[in-house]
């Protein structure tokens, strides 16, 4: 619309110089002219109309026409008129993104539909309705704009609407916008409609007595302008008027009387343009006017009266307001005023001025007053009922139902209730409820409930195990707890986890701490600190006394009941009290005594009392008994364990050492001291006095050296003395004696019993002839008894059969049976037969064999436990990806460490996270199943669950278990996407998300899916990208690497195993085996065996050619040892690869089927050779030659825990693994390595071998042949398909197919676009797992590894009864047949159809019915009777028969012919089930070993860190660790451990070779010193030349090894000194390591 003034043109066209006369082309200028304006007036009006309903802005007027044709706005008009008819969601393309991007769809004229479907509704005349192709095609856009001004005015008069306000003469429009719409209208063939007689023809069809209509209306206008009542006009009964109230009569009149006031304003300005045309209700009020401007008045008043009787809380009024019947509203509830008076109370405070004269829809204002009101009541009721529950649950309910009843939304707590805190808040609440004796209310409950949790805050950190977080809930606001001590932090961990303990073990139903249990133990540990004070300064005086040697001090403080000594202080040892503490103290050095020094010693102490006690009385008693010449006194003391500890006694010999230990006491008899000397174990020196019985620590006064009594040490002496000389001699002598008379018996004893036995032979000679022919006799009976017994048996049993035939074949029963188990096995075996092999199996055959169709329990639980197994499977590959992703990230940490490129810190930060992601690997899982019938979506987290999720996050999750289901089911959008996107996204895509789409290939279904993608992705690759076959080789196409990738990881490792693994770990038993093919690498190690072997200098040179090295016989006598074990190393290769084709996995095989077919087919000309050695490449190169040359990476062998591969092992293994390639592509030497060009005859020998391998490969099954796969496989699933995937892997696969969805899916009705209009824009990974709970810090990285199970449904799949898909309705008519042949009879499905059943088959099918209702397999509503299910059979086997399926010329035998088929492969689909779960079960064995690999590993890892950390701050005790001491001997300890030569010394020794500048006479004027650092490893190396300092160097031993690793002999020191590397490492070791 123009805002220039001399672009303006106001109502009349015309032009400024009136005068002069116009042409008749200006005439017909300025006539068009005139009706474009008027047009565009309507066109102005309608538009502002829409957007004060839709409160929207709509495009400019020139294009409202335009923006009309999809629908888009028509359909919001009509959600604004009906949104119960017509809501939002249902309106195509709301956000008009499809239209600006694609232009208009086809699709859009369904919110154009729906808009007329409004009209309809609101009973707007026909005469006013445009058609669909009007607004669609653009035919009659005028009269859509007649529509809308027709429709304003039937809406404001039912109050729905404002009225519609006429701009003419007021709207301002360019000559560019008046020419652009005369072209239009010139355009259109349908006339202009006369907008001016909407209200007259509005008015005419409300009564068919149009005059009398009329003739009221100009009576009720005229009325209008006198000063009379115009209430007789209103009531006339012609005009109809509704909701008239008398008491608003005034108001009527001044409303009705400005709106007359106004049209006649309007058409005053209409009569001003020559084209007018004047009709009858251009300057009075139609009919629908006065009946809206008086429902507008009734809304206005009865608004006015309900904010009144809002503000005095006047529900009466309020109730008698909205039962007037004008107020049209729906869900009316007078219970609910109360809250009907707070929404408008609200409605008043949020909008202060309500400008109520602009309001047109006043029905949706009041109605929404009732919707927000009934709203308010449900929340209300919902709350009381919350709480009700809360109360319930504690009085008859369970920790659970008062977890549920608080965390419920309807009870509205502002914080988080935990599971975990359940067993406390019930226990406690109940409590509460008991004291109060009532219910509690809302306050009490929030309270409660927050003080607990704060409470359960420190239960939950106790058990956790964190400490920090113990400490932080202690002091909590909320738990008020007073007393605390920082430095107490830890002690109060360990007494809240004691106590805890004890709870658990009491068996409490509550095992969490209460507030009182917190309490107690606070207390206990402040008083324990207490006490803890105290004992440290008891300790500190017990430092002071035992330093002052105080006894009686010493003993005072011992004493102190603080100290809770475990035993009694004794009196006589209090002397070694301080004597044992002051010797525990100088072995402490500068320390003091600590608090178990102290009771270590009392301890010992006590220990040394006993022993000393126990010594004295045995001493004693020994001593008393040889002076009293009392034998057993004297024996039971010698043979205690305190004088027999060593020595060893002979019981049997007591005289002969009392004897003499009488002798040695007599010899002591002259001496009169009582007291004896006797040392215990511990040192310590205790003195004994025989005659008074006692002992004594301390010297005695009264003591002198000799004792008159024995000491221990004399007892061990004549112990030993008697033992040695006496004792001996009389045990022999007593020994031999003993000998002698047992000969004697034995020899008589032997005597006798030969003379006796000769004796009674000879006596009794005729009793044994006559025993031994006896036997003979009997020996022949045996042998003819038998024959005799048999005849007799088969004669009676003739007998028996003639006279009892009965009996006869009772005998004989068991034949019988085997006889006619035979014959039936015959007929079964017949049968079977027939099954199998016959074309048509006879109806009676199949149904013998009808039973093993159904699916049995094992059937299930098989299945349930492959799923089961399959998710471990994929969450264990997972996770092993994650191990081994970290595990290489530290692997080069730890490489960085070493070379001092990070800090350790950096290595112990991502070993904290490598052990984070090894300890958190249980995962909850939560289950969401619909009406039971829905798809079964899980979600793996141990954050939050699934009914957590918010509504919306729901409902893109079903609508990615159909998107991810057609992705799955057609690889054609896969296969597109992958050309689609950069190469560099593509390796992340394949891995992220195709695997995660297939489970890893884990399930035959997924691994089936998986490989029709890589063939379909393989052929496009192959046929848009390569030119050449060679190309495969040379550029390995992504799907190839990833076949081989998945197959390494599931039964491609157990193969791999199988066929490589005993071969590796034999070459790597082998220690004499050393494949070394390089000549000159041959001479380096036979040179540097030299020189590390006699530590001299070789006369050899240093570097040589591979010819030169060629001529040294040692080099060639290696080489040809080295090739003869290659050879024979290779042929044992060959012959286990060769020889297990079966093993290699179906995946390997397949993918080399499908590239051999693409390259014959492309590539026709090619040999088939040429092909061949392509396929070598995929099956030996790409799949075998990696795990042979890298054993341990790829989990082939079992290695321990830190082990890896020597050099000469990986040396071997890359030997083979490279003749074995070389074999596979038939490439051999060249003369670049000449000396191993003997090699080629060899390599195409074992070429021929590999090529036949190549050739079986190629002939493997197809998919569908391997799998046992049709069309109706997916019909027969038990479960839904599942995928496991994380939150991001999804967002980032939907954002993938939106970034190419015109290339995916260029259809627009193409299935993709369909599923991803559906789903709307990409979601966040925060809306994806957005929750009804407030997220925690640190939840969005949680969230994207959420990782979620959906079950794959197909949105398209027809309903079960929809049969119009002629597959489906076979598959039915299978099913029905399959239930009832158990109970049909004839010789043909028709014959058994039309003989009709008994009531007997009725019943036993009946029985069938009711037992799978029992079990769950039907439901009672889907269940018919035997007749029902044989006429639904009959009417879907005529449908059909009238398509060609079956015929009734055999009986129907298609379908029967189908059942067998479906019989015979149950039995393979049971073998294919159990194959896949020991496949499964091998997998995860395999998976579980490697992560256990891995979890060792990270074991390692962190032993080596914590080693790091602990020489981080403690030095090893090695010659390196001493000089990292502060102290004066640093220096000298240096100067000690200094090695020095001088120049011509190590020039002797072979280690110098020569100094450049110098010459060998002046080399003994160089000195080297060589001195260790602190560093373990690193020497300090100075020259000095006449002993002033000239260089300093620090070289480390690991260069060094590195260097003699590389084959770097000679290194430069100083930049002057060449240094010969192995001699030099000689003398390192020989000087610093004592090697």
């Amino acid at each position: 619309m123009g805002k220039d003034g001399e672009e303006i043109l106001i109502g009349r066209i015309d032009d400024c110089d009136s005068d002069v006369r116009k042409t008749a082309q200006e005439m017909d200028i300025i006539r068009h002219r005139t009706i474009a304006y008027e047009y565009l007036c309507r066109l102005e009006e309608a538009k502002t109309w829409m957007e004060a309903c839709l409160n929207e802005e709509l495009p400019p007027v020139i294009e409202f026409e335009e923006s009309l044709r999809n629908g888009v706005y028509l359909a919001k008009l009509g959600h604004f008129i009906a949104p119960d008819l017509l809501p939002l969601n249902k309106i195509y393309d709301i956000d008009q993104k499809r239209f600006k991007f694609m232009g208009l769809q086809f699709k859009h004229t369904d919110n154009i539909n729906m808009f007329l479907q409004v009209l309809k509704r609101t009973e707007l005349p026909c005469t006013f309705q445009p058609e669909t192709t009007d607004i669609y095609d653009n035919k009659n856009m005028p009269r859509v704009i007649y529509c809308l001004h027709a429709l304003s005015s039937h809406l404001f008069k039912l109050g729905k609407a404002p009225l519609i306000r006429d701009v003419f003469g007021k709207a301002v429009f360019t000559d560019e916008e008046l020419d652009s719409i005369t072209k239009d209208l010139q355009k259109c063939k349908h006339p202009l409609p006369a907008f001016q007689k909407i209200g007259g023809l509005l008015s005419n069809n409300s009564d068919n007595d149009k005059n009398a209509v009329q003739t009221a209306l100009i009576e009720l206008n005229n009325m209008l302008d006198t000063e009379k009542s115009i209430t007789p006009a209103l009531l006339n009964p012609k005009l109809k008027i509704k909701y008239l109230q008398n008491y608003l009569m005034d108001e009527y009149k001044a409303a009705l009387k400005k709106a007359k006031c106004q049209k006649e304003e309007v058409a005053h300005n209409h009569s001003m343009n020559d084209s007018y045309v004047p009709d009858e209700y251009d300057d009075i009020l139609t009919l629908a006017e006065v009946q809206g401007h008086i429902t507008a008045t009734n809304y206005k008043y009865f608004w006015k009266s309900l904010c009144t009787a809002s503000k005095n809380n006047d529900t009466s009024k309020l109730q008698k307001i909205f039962n007037e019947d004008c107020i049209k509203i729906k869900n009316y509830n007078p219970n609910n005023l109360d809250f009907y008076c707070d929404v408008i109370q609200d409605i008043l405070k949020n909008c202060k001025d309500i400008d109520i004269d602009n309001i047109g829809n006043w029905q949706k204002i009041f109605q929404n007053i009732i919707n927000d009101g009934n709203l308010k009541a449900a929340d209300h009721n919902d709350h009381k009922k919350a709480i009700a529950l809360v109360n319930e649950a504690l009085d008859v309910g369970t920790p659970d139902d008062l977890f549920n009843a608080l965390t419920s939304p309807q009870l509205g707590l502002n914080f988080r209730i935990d599971e975990f805190a359940a067993p406390l808040l019930f226990e406690e609440m109940r409590l509460e409820k008991c004291e109060l004796d009532k219910n509690l209310n809302e306050s009490e409950i929030a309270s409660t409930a927050l003080s607990l949790m704060n409470i359960a805050a420190v239960s939950e950190a106790v058990e956790r195990g964190d400490e920090m977080a113990v400490w932080k809930a202690l002091n909590a606001k909320k738990i008020q707890l007073t007393g605390l001590r920082a430095h107490c932090r830890r002690r109060y961990f360990s007494a809240l986890v004691s106590a805890m303990q004890v709870k658990v073990r009491e068996g409490c139903e509550c095992t969490l701490l209460t507030l009182e249990d917190i309490r107690d133990t606070v207390d206990m540990v402040n008083m324990k600190d207490d006490d803890n004070d105290e004992l440290v300064e008891v300790i500190d005086n017990i430092n002071k006394a035992v330093t002052d040697g105080e006894v009686n001090s010493l003993i005072t403080l011992l004493k102190n009941p603080c100290l809770k000594l475990p035993m009694a202080l004794h009196k006589e040892e209090y002397h070694l009290y301080m004597r044992t503490l002051k010797k525990v103290l100088q072995q402490k050095e500068s320390q003091n005594l600590w608090y178990e020094d102290i009771i270590n010693a009392i301890k010992d102490v006590n220990i040394e009392s006993s022993k000393a006690k126990e010594l004295t009385d045995i001493i004693v008693q020994l001593n008393s008994s040889i002076l009293k010449n009392d034998t057993k006194g004297f024996w039971d003391a010698l043979s205690s364990s305190a004088l027999s500890e060593s020595a060893f006694i002979d019981s049997s010999c007591k005289d002969v050492y009392f004897q003499m230990f009488s002798r040695a006491l007599k010899k002591k008899g002259h001496h009169i001291c009582p007291w004896i000397v006797c040392h215990t174990d511990a040192g310590n020196t205790l003195y004994i006095d025989v005659e008074s019985y006692s002992y004594s620590w301390t010297t005695p006064k009264d003591f002198v050296p000799y004792a008159r009594y024995l000491t221990k040490k004399d007892i061990n002496v004549v112990i030993e003395k008697t033992n040695k000389h006496h004792i001996n001699a009389y045990k022999q002598k007593l020994f031999e004696k003993s000998v002698t008379v047992f000969q004697a018996h034995c020899r008589g004893y032997l005597l006798r019993k030969l003379f006796s036995r000769h004796q009674y032979l000879q006596a009794n000679e005729k009793y044994v002839v006559k025993i031994q022919s006896w036997w003979r006799k009997i020996l022949v009976k045996r042998k003819y008894s038998t024959l005799i017994k048999m005849k007799a048996i088969e004669a009676k049993l003739k007998r028996e059969r003639k006279q009892n035939p009965m009996v006869w074949y009772k005998v004989q029963e068991h034949k019988i049976i085997k006889i006619q188990a035979l014959w039936r096995g015959r007929r079964a075996r017949n049968a079977f037969t027939s099954l199998i092999h016959s074309p048509n199996p006879p109806l009676k055959i199949v149904k013998k064999f009808i039973p093993m169709l159904d699916f049995s329990t094992e059937d299930y639980d098989r299945e349930i436990e492959l799923q089961s197994l399959k998710s471990e499977v994929v969450q264990s590959i997972r996770k092993n990806q994650e191990l081994s992703k970290q595990i290489d990230n530290m692997d080069l940490k730890i490489g960085l460490l070493v070379q001092n490129r990070i800090a350790l810190q950096d290595v112990a930060a991502h070993g904290l996270k490598l052990n984070n992601l090894v300890k958190h690997n249980s995962m909850t899982n939560l289950v969401l199943n619909r009406d039971g019938k829905g798809p079964l979506m899980t979600v793996t987290t141990a954050v939050k669950g699934l009914k957590s999720l918010t509504k919306e996050s729901k409902r893109l999750l079903d609508g990615y278990q159909h998107l991810f289901y057609e992705l799955q089911t057609n690889p054609t959008y896969l296969s597109k996407l992958l050309f689609c996107i950069p190469q560099n996204k593509t390796n992340s895509f394949l891995q992220n998300v195709v695997l995660s789409l297939y489970n890893f290939g884990a399930y035959a279904r997924d691994e089936y899916l998986l490989l029709k993608l890589f063939r379909f992705t393989l052929e496009e690759e192959i046929s848009c990208k390569v030119s050449k076959p060679f190309d495969i080789i040379s550029s390995t196409p992504l799907v190839l690497k990833m076949a081989v990738s998945l197959t390494r990881q599931l039964s491609g490792l157990n193969s791999l195993q199988t066929i490589i693994g005993p071969l590796v770990e034999k070459i790597l038993k082998d220690k004499e085996l050393n494949i070394e093919t390089g000549p000159v690498e041959i001479y380096k190690a036979w040179r540097n065996e030299t020189e590390m072997k006699t530590g001299q200098i070789s006369n050899l040179p240093y570097s040589v050619t591979v010819e030169e090295a060629l001529q040294y016989p040692e080099v060639k006598s290696r080489l040809e040892k080295a090739l003869s074990q290659l050879k024979s190393v290779v042929i044992m290769f060959l012959d286990k690869i060769t020889n297990s084709i079966e093993l290699i996995p179906f995946c390997i095989t397949y993918m080399a089927r499908v590239l051999h077919r693409c390259l014959t087919s492309k590539f026709p000309y090619t040999p088939e050779k040429d092909v061949l050695k392509v396929i070598g490449n995929l099956v030996y190169y790409q799949f075998l030659n990696a795990a042979i040359v890298a054993p341990d990476a790829f989990h082939i062998i079992n290695m321990a825990n830190g082990a890896s591969l020597t050099t000469d092992q990986r040396k071997n293994l890359a030997s083979v693994a490279k003749i074995l390639h070389f074999s596979a592509a038939k490439k051999g030497f060249g003369e670049e390595s000449s000396h191993l060009r003997c090699l080629n005859p060899f390599i195409i020998e074992c070429h021929e071998k590999m090529k036949e391998l190549f050739s079986k490969c190629c002939r493997g099954p197809t998919l569908e042949e391997y799998f046992a796969v049709d069309e109706y496989t997916e019909a027969t699933l038990l479960d839904h398909p599942h995928i496991y995937i994380t939150v991001q892997e999804i967002v980032d696969t939907h954002a993938l197919l939106i970034e190419y969805q015109d290339i995916l899916a260029s259809d627009p009705n193409d299935r993709l676009n369909i599923l991803l209009d559906d789903l709307g824009e990409v979601p966040s990974v925060a809306q994806l797992a957005s929750r009804d709970v407030t997220m925690q810090v640190g939840e969005a990285e949680e969230n994207a590894r959420l990782e979620v199970c959906l079950a794959l449904v197909n949105k398209f799949q027809a309903p079960a009864d929809d049969m119009t898909d002629l597959n489906k309705l076979f598959i039915k008519t299978k099913e029905l047949c399959v239930a009832i042949i158990p109970f049909l009879n004839g010789e043909h499905l028709l014959e058994a159809l039309c003989i009709g059943t008994t009531k007997e088959q009725q019943d036993q099918y009946s029985e069938k019915v009711k037992r799978r209702i029992y079990s769950g397999q039907a439901k009672p509503d889907e269940v018919m009777t035997l007749r029902e299910h044989i006429a639904k059979l009959r009417k879907n086997l005529q449908l059909l028969e009238e398509e060609g399926y079956v015929t009734r010329e055999d009986g129907y035998q298609a379908v029967v012919t189908s059942i067998a088929l479906d019989l015979c492969n149950k039995g393979k689909y049971r073998q294919a089930q159990r194959r896949a779960l020991s496949t499964l079960i091998r997998t995860k064995q395999s998976l579980q070993e490697k992560t256990k690999y891995y979890e060792e590993k990270c074991k390692s890892y962190n032993e080596y860190i914590k080693s790091c950390l602990d020489n981080l701050h403690t030095g090893k005790k090695s010659v390196h660790a001493c000089l990292r001491r502060s102290g004066k001997d640093v220096q000298k300890l240096k100067s000690k451990l200094t090695v020095k030569y001088s120049g011509s010394k190590l020039l002797e020794r072979g280690v110098l070779l020569e100094i450049d500048g110098l010459s060998n006479s002046q080399l003994k004027n160089v000195q080297f010193e060589i001195t260790p650092t602190n560093t373990n490893g690193v020497f300090t190396v100075k020259g000095k030349f006449m002993g002033v300092e000239m260089e300093s160097i620090e070289v480390d031993i690991q260069d060094l090894l590195q260097k003699q690793y590389e084959g770097c002999t000679i290194m430069d020191m100083f930049g002057k000194a060449k240094i010969n590397v192995n001699l030099l490492i000689f003398l390192l070791n020989s000087k610093f390591y004592g090697k």
